[in-house]
């Protein structure tokens, strides 16, 4: 389900009301703000704004009301009719009848796009203090290329129509093992699934993606051939992104299906961005990790941003270490060992997260939108991973093990970035060894 988020919304009260009463199943904190709404007496992070609105008019008085109960950038969800779609500020439109399942996870995806893009400019600003350097120019993407997955029925021919007029490119797959190889062999903007008639193949797809690491954010639209509920409920829980029901116009059909492609652009560009700050000025070449001045510099302006309420964040410190009762190896056996572990470390964490080796045996992460619970399951999945590798000593016969220490902290005020990575170290010498679950 993911963390807890807390979001504003801004509608009708007995539409706000029944929202905000579902999204609480959903991990969401929501809150109803309406234009007399007084300022929040306590500042706190809101991960998005919903707005429901009939007109262009309220959406404009939804910014006013909200900015002036809580400043700050966030992403926009407007649910509304079509009209309001492409309004300057509305980073997603979703029309009724609107799912709560469909709202939270359009909101989950914006907000991790976000923050994404705000580590993403951060990181590079602090890049920037490490000298300039010639960069090459950005790869541009001249057109968005979307999957048609189903047979080549007339709403195929509708959506390859639309598409073309904006330059889009539309691949056809008349199968699901088709669907996989072109999945496979090259990357879209989106794919679109027709469900008419196929609907059970068209959630295996669904989900098929969602497990894969690589497809896991391209966007997912069905074609549907009604207004089930029931069944868009489960859409949306096995990974959906958006439901073309039959009455969709072919305009409406195309902006739906390009808004999502535009939110993976940008998706692929921050990750690019995030990718770009690592570089021979920023890395620990031996371990593929940023360097520790660097990361005590990335995390120094994370925590101003905390302090401003833009980003929360979690540091997970780590110490490896042989095991007392095990073959216990040769030091340049184990050197070589905690450089394994590093370029493990740095493939399990996400594109946002920036990880560090500060010493012989101790390593940090920073875990943006990250709380003590996502932090334990990180921590839990590097120990595992490094349990179940055999390390080479000097003796081939006699592989070893490295065991796994580590703990989570969270930023305190007016804490530096050196106070933090101290009392994370303090803080480590307390936990006892994690072991790997059987």
């Amino acid at each position: 389900m993911g963390r807890e988020l807390d979001v504003l919304v801004y509608g009708a009260a007995e539409r706000a009301r029944g929202i905000v009463e579902q999204l609480d199943r959903l991990a969401f904190r929501a809150r109803v703000i309406r234009e007399d709404t007084p300022p929040a007496r306590k500042s706190r992070f809101y991960a998005a704004e919903i707005i429901f609105a009939h007109d262009a008019d309220t959406v404009t008085q939804a910014h006013a009301a909200l900015e002036s109960f809580a400043p700050g950038h966030r992403p926009v969800i407007v649910v509304g009719p079509s009209e309001i779609a492409g309004l300057a500020g509305v980073d997603a439109w979703i029309p009724e009848p609107a799912l709560p399942a469909q709202i939270a996870a359009r909101a989950r995806a914006l907000f991790r796009l976000s923050t994404m893009e705000l580590v993403a400019q951060r990181r590079a600003h602090v890049t920037a203090l490490y000298g300039e350097r010639h960069t090459a120019a950005e790869r541009t993407e001249s057109k968005s290329s979307v999957l048609y997955v189903g047979d080549a029925s007339p709403r195929f021919m509708s959506l390859q129509h639309a598409m073309d007029e904006t330059g889009a490119e539309v691949v056809a797959a008349f199968s699901s093992y088709s669907a996989f190889d072109y999945l496979h062999e090259r990357s879209f903007d989106a794919v679109v699934l027709n469900a008419s008639g196929k609907r059970d193949t068209a959630f295996t797809i669904s989900s098929a993606m969602r497990r894969n690491a690589r497809l896991y954010h391209t966007p997912v639209l069905l074609l549907s051939d009604d207004d089930d509920l029931e069944a868009a409920e489960e859409a949306f829980a096995r990974g959906v992104s958006d439901i073309l029901p039959p009455d969709t116009t072919d305009d409406e059909m195309r902006d739906r299906v390009l808004a999502l492609a535009a939110e993976r652009r940008r998706r692929r560009q921050a990750k690019a961005a995030l990718e770009a700050c690592r570089d021979p000025r920023t890395l620990d070449i031996e371990t593929g990790l940023f360097h520790p001045g660097f990361l005590t510099s990335h995390l120094q302006d994370l925590l101003v941003g905390f302090e401003r309420d833009e980003l929360g964040f979690s540091l997970l410190v780590l110490r490896t270490e042989v095991p007392e009762e095990a073959h216990q190896p040769d030091l340049a056996s184990t050197e070589k060992a905690r450089r394994q572990f590093a370029a493990m470390l740095r493939h399990l964490l996400r594109s946002e997260d920036a990880a560090a080796r500060i010493d012989e045996d101790h390593f940090v992460a920073v875990l943006p939108l990250t709380e003590a619970e996502g932090v334990d399951c990180v921590a839990a999945r590097v120990s595992a991973i490094a349990e179940c590798t055999a390390f080479e000593s000097e003796d081939p016969l006699q592989p070893f093990r490295l065991a796994v220490r580590a703990t989570g902290i969270t930023p305190r005020p007016g804490e530096t970035a050196e106070a933090m990575l101290e009392r994370g170290l303090r803080a480590l010498q307390l936990r006892p060894v994690l072991r790997a679950q059987a």
